[in-house]
């Protein structure tokens, strides 16, 4: 990964281009750790090229955030790239941090709205940040007792992950109104096979979990995203054990993310 500097006035815009995990976690959170120790406490993070981050180092920059509070500081994000956008918002984390389009903005919300004019950051080349328009992918299809009746693989969106499971979004047909035959399958106690990725948990790879379904719940808004579209909470059920150990240190980062913002 790539760190670079910029400053203005007493705030601190850091760049970071790559992936920022395990690995170089070390020598760069030294690097900011001596910047904050030598007094500069607001800092914005430029994220937009910031390919991929894992639970080590996202946990070493929500203990910095309390950290830089706790002194009178603040840390923000400036123009967070799409993996981090919805890592922070699969994992309920989008509220912890506040979070600005340009990294101009993130400077002026230290300078209370102050026009700053336009930081001399070098741009990304043909980068599609995009927003968040969707969220993780999962592969799924029933189990047991459907025989040759068997739909084939269908996709939903993971929206939430839990302790022992997760809950994912499954658009029904396109009007809303015809009967999608995959939905007679969807009802509690339905066991499914699911795949996914995670590269929070672990990057370039799918876990394959058997899964027994928890509750469905259909969408009957207003907005038309949600329009004919089921929310499935499942529970694992069979687990490889090295899957199950990566879950379970991803649960334990969480736990340690969540002491360090109670304190």
């Amino acid at each position: 990964m790539k760190l670079e500097k910029f400053r203005y006035d007493d705030i601190v815009i850091l760049k970071f281009t790559g992936e920022f995990d395990t690995f170089n976690l070390p020598a760069f959170s030294e690097r900011i750790d001596r910047m904050i120790a030598l007094g500069d406490t607001r800092m914005v993070l430029d994220l937009h090229s910031l390919k991929f981050i894992n639970s080590a180092a996202l946990g070493y920059l929500i203990k910095t955030h309390k950290s830089l509070r706790d002194q009178g500081g603040e840390m923000v994000l400036a123009r967070p790239s799409k993996f981090l956008r919805k890592t922070l918002v699969t994992l309920g984390l989008d509220s912890v941090f506040k979070s600005f389009e340009t990294a101009e903005a993130g400077v002026a919300h230290f300078k209370q709205g102050k026009d700053i004019g336009q930081l001399r950051l070098e741009q990304p080349e043909n980068e599609d940040d995009g927003g968040v328009t969707g969220k993780v992918p999962i592969l799924f299809r029933t189990l047991a007792g459907t025989g040759d009746q068997l739909p084939p693989n269908q996709v939903g969106r993971i929206v939430t992950l839990y302790e022992d499971g997760l809950m994912f979004r499954y658009e029904l047909s396109s009007d809303g109104k015809s009967v999608d035959p995959l939905q007679a399958f969807l009802k509690q106690g339905t066991r499914l096979k699911i795949k996914f990725r995670q590269p929070f948990v672990i990057k370039d790879y799918y876990f394959e979990i058997e899964a027994v379904i928890l509750q469905v719940n259909r969408m009957f808004g207003t907005d038309d995203v949600d329009q004919g579209v089921l929310t499935v909470k499942v529970r694992y059920d069979k687990v490889k054990d090295d899957d199950r150990r990566h879950l379970e240190q991803f649960w334990r980062d969480q736990d340690e993310w969540k002491s360090e913002l109670k304190k």
